[in-house]
């Protein structure tokens, strides 16, 4: 949930710093505010669209319980690692006699 929010953040940064740049070298142009409001308009669209896209990823990850698939995985790895400990165990005890 943390890294949708930076990649939210970055992504709209880089959305309005681009339409902050651009806005800028039409302000300069004849035509006026009326291209500054449309440029902020659609870096704004455009901000949106990235956020929407970000959350529906973020959703299909969820949907896929990576978190779940990754515990059981470490689970059975600790267990068939505990299995071979013991396994060496039962080998190693009869040479030493214990």
């Amino acid at each position: 949930m943390r890294e949708r929010g930076m990649t939210a953040c970055v992504l709209m940064g880089m959305v309005l710093s681009i339409g902050m740049s651009s806005s800028a070298l039409v302000a300069e142009s004849s035509e006026g505010p009326a291209v500054v409001e449309q440029i902020g308009s659609t870096a704004t669209k455009v901000g949106k669209k990235i956020e929407e896209g970000v959350t529906k990823t973020v959703k299909k990850v969820e949907e896929k319980h990576f978190g779940d698939k990754i515990e059981q995985k470490l689970r059975k790895a600790a267990n068939k690692t505990a299995e071979g400990f013991e396994n060496a165990g039962k080998e190693i005890e009869p040479k030493f006699g214990n």
